[in-house]
């Protein structure tokens, strides 16, 4: 799949982005009686999507990739190491697929923050952090200044919660959500860390910071607020 080289962002982004993940370092460090998050009721900026249930959907589709893959994520843990992501600062590529419903869905540089989860059926370490995010969701914890993304990705028949779009569906998960494809090729370009796999970037698409396995609520609230933040 051919793919448009994007040009290489000056230190001063970079910077910026290893300023973010060091502040949501020092929050955690902090722990979670310093945080002091109250839901509201404001709406969510999280695109509602209505997943369809059955075993007819396909769960795999075309995804166009434009720009440069981002390099793999260093090791595994909560949060990656901001001085050896080589991803942070970077500019993540544009992914311009489809939902479960074939309808079209677009991770690109639009001008809003985003957090885009990349999730696994089969996987119980996204099984367990999803119902937190749809619970923070449901909360109108999502600050109004993000959005939320997920990416169904490694569909696999012969795992266990197959099919995805079931799952997702059962468990009330409502941001856009796109499918990978057969080759989990959105995933591989955004690095593919073990799941759940998160890429939060800002409004350019530049990658501040990435995050892989279960996240506890007042984490995942913390990186939200300070990526709306900016």
């Amino acid at each position: 799949m051919p793919q448009a080289q994007v040009q290489k962002i000056n230190d001063g982004s970079d910077s910026g982005g290893r300023w973010f993940l060091f502040g949501i370092l020092a929050i955690f460090v902090l722990g979670a009686g310093a945080i002091a998050f109250v839901a509201t009721n404001r709406e969510s900026a999280t695109n509602i999507t209505n997943i369809p249930r059955g075993g007819d959907v396909e769960v795999s589709a075309d995804v166009s990739i434009d720009g440069t893959p981002l390099p793999p994520m260093p090791g595994s843990g909560v949060l990656a190491d901001p001085s050896t992501d080589p991803a942070v600062g970077t500019i993540a590529p544009t992914l311009v697929g489809t939902d479960f419903n074939g309808d079209p869905i677009s991770i690109e540089p639009d001008g809003r923050p985003k957090a885009v989860y990349f999730l696994a059926h089969w996987c119980p370490a996204c099984q367990a952090e999803v119902p937190s995010v749809v619970e923070l969701i449901e909360a109108g914890a999502v600050p109004a200044d993000i959005d939320l993304y997920g990416v169904s990705t490694s569909a696999d028949a012969t795992r266990g919660n197959y099919p995805p779009n079931n799952w997702l569906a059962r468990e009330g998960w409502t941001p856009a959500i796109m499918r990978d494809t057969a080759g989990s090729e959105a995933l591989l370009s955004y690095g593919a860390g073990p799941f759940p796999f998160v890429v939060y970037l800002d409004g350019e698409n530049r990658v501040l910071a990435r995050s892989s396995g279960v996240l506890g609520e007042d984490q995942i609230t913390t990186i939200w607020e300070t990526l709306a933040a900016g």
